[in-house]
C-alpha cells in the first residue's frame, strides 16, 4: 500500500506543477463561458433584429377594397384606404406607406388578396393586419365578437392522467444542458485517461518503467497511477461542475436548460469514476503495449470511439430519452457514463436501469484494470516495436 501511495503522490504532483494543466483547468470553463455568452448575445441580437423588422413592417400600410367589405377600421389599425391601385402606388413610391393590399371584388368567393411592397419578404408579411380588419367588418364591427372569433379557446388548466416522462413537460424543446454536460463529461474522461497513457508512454520511451517494474508489481504501479491521476481528474471535474452550476444561476430559467438536481450530480461523480477506470485502464494498456507515444496516439481514437457514440446520437437520445437506443447505450459500459448523464438531465431514468448500468460498469472496470495490469507485466516481454496480436497473446500467458 505504501508503494501505491508513493506512485500516486508522484503522479499527482508531477501533473499539477505543469503550466499546461492549469491552462486547461482554468481555460476550459472560461472558453465554455465565452461560448455561452456569445450564444446568448447572438440570440438576443437575433431577437432584436426580428423585433426591429417586425416594427418596420408595422409601418402604415394601404389597401384598396374593391369588394366593399371594409366599412370601418378597428382602433389602432395602421391601414389607410385608397380609391384605386394607381393612388396607392403613388403613395407607395412617395414613401407614405410601406405597402398596400388589393382586395379583389370576388373576395367572399375566392378569398384572393394581392400585396405590393418596397421589399419582398415571403417569410413574414403584414397580412394579419388586413385579416383583422376584414374579420372586424364581416362581424359587423363587434369588437367582443371579434376577440372571441380570433381567440376562440382560452386554456385555463391542463391535466395529464400520467406524469410527464420528460422533465420540463410534454412537448418542451430538448434542453441544451444534456448536450453541454455530455461534451464536458467526455472531455474530462478523455483528458483524464489521456494523462495516464501519456505518463505510461513517456516512462516506457525513457526506459523508466523498467526500473519501476524492478521494485513494483504491475498492479501496484498501475493502481498508483490510476489513483493519482484520477484524484487530479476529480478535482478538475469538481471545479468545472461548481463553475457550471454557478454560471447557471445567472442564466434566466428556460426550458432549454434542463434540470440539474442532487441525484444527477451524485450520479455524474459515480459514473465519472467508473468510466475513468475503464478508459484509463484501456489507454494505460495501450501505452504499455506501444513502443512510444507516437505509436499509441494512432490507436487512441479507436479506444475512445465508444465514448463519442452518444454525442453522435444526441438527436435520437433527445427525442426519445426512454427509447430503445437510449436505453441500450445506457447499459453498455463503454457508452453508459455519457448516455446516462444525458438522459438523467431530461427524464427520470428507472432505478433498475441505473443499478444495472452501475453493476455493469463496475464489472467492466474490474475486468479492464485486471487486463491492463497483465499488459503492464507483458510489456517487459515485448520489444521496442509495435507487437502483433500473437506476441500480445503469448506475453499475456
Amino acid at each position: 500500500m505504501r508503494k501505491i501511495f508513493i506512485v500516486m503522490r508522484h503522479e499527482f504532483v508531477a501533473l499539477i506543477i505543469k503550466p499546461s494543466f492549469w491552462i486547461a483547468l482554468i481555460g476550459v470553463p472560461i472558453f465554455m463561458g465565452v461560448i455561452m455568452v456569445v450564444t446568448l448575445v447572438s440570440s438576443t441580437a437575433a431577437t432584436a433584429s426580428a423585433l426591429a423588422a417586425r416594427q418596420s413592417r408595422a409601418e402604415m400600410q394601404g389597401y384598396v377594397d374593391y369588394s366593399g367589405i371594409v366599412k370601418q377600421l378597428p382602433a389602432g389599425t395602421r391601414l389607410k384606404a385608397y380609391r384605386d391601385e394607381a393612388e396607392a402606388r403613388a403613395a407607395l413610391e412617395a414613401g407614405a406607406i410601406s405597402g398596400y393590399f388589393v382586395v379583389q371584388p370576388d373576395y367572399l368567393q375566392t378569398g384572393q388578396v394581392s400585396y405590393l411592397s418596397r421589399e419582398f419578404n415571403p417569410l413574414d408579411s403584414p397580412v394579419e393586419a388586413l385579416e383583422h380588419v376584414l374579420n372586424y367588418n364581416l362581424l359587423g364591427g363587434n369588437a367582443s365578437l371579434l376577440e372571441a372569433f380570433e381567440s376562440p379557446v382560452v386554456l385555463t388548466s391542463e391535466t395529464a392522467t400520467a406524469p410527464a416522462e420528460v422533465k420540463g413537460g410534454s412537448g418542451a424543446p430538448f434542453p441544451i444542458l444534456p448536450m453541454a454536460a455530455s461534451i464536458i463529461f467526455s472531455v474530462l474522461l478523455m483528458t483524464a485517461s489521456g494523462y495516464l497513457m501519456q505518463s505510461v508512454s513517456t516512462e516506457k520511451e525513457n526506459r523508466v518503467i523498467e526500473v519501476l517494474m524492478s521494485s513494483l508489481s504491475p498492479t501496484q504501479l498501475l493502481a498508483g497511477k490510476v489513483l493519482g491521476l484520477g484524484l487530479i481528474s476529480l478535482v478538475q471535474m469538481a471545479l468545472w461542475l461548481v463553475s457550471g452550476l454557478a454560471a447557471l444561476r445567472f442564466i434566466p430559467a428556460s426550458a432549454l436548460l434542463g434540470t440539474v438536481d442532487a441525484a444527477t450530480v451524485v450520479a455524474a461523480l459515480v459514473f465519472f469514476v467508473l468510466g475513468y477506470f475503464i478508459y484509463a485502464g484501456l489507454l494505460a494498456g495501450l501505452g504499455a503495449l506501444m513502443p512510444g507515444m507516437r505509436e499509441a496516439s494512432q490507436y487512441t481514437f479507436l479506444i475512445i470511439l465508444p465514448l463519442l457514440i452518444p454525442l453522435y446520437l444526441n438527436t435520437t437520445i433527445s427525442l426519445e430519452p426512454d427509447g430503445p437506443v437510449a436505453v441500450a447505450l445506457s447499459l453498455i459500459p463503454f457508452t453508459a457514463p455519457v448516455a446516462l448523464i444525458m438522459r438523467m438531465t431530461v427524464t427520470d431514468v428507472p432505478a433498475w436501469q441505473v443499478l444495472m448500468a452501475t453493476g455493469l460498469l463496475v464489472a467492466a472496470a474490474v475486468g479492464v484494470i485486471w487486463l491492463a495490469a497483465r499488459l503492464f507485466r507483458a510489456q517487459s516481454l515485448l520489444r521496442g516495436t509495435k507487437p502483433s496480436l500473437r506476441e500480445i497473446a503469448l506475453a499475456l500467458k
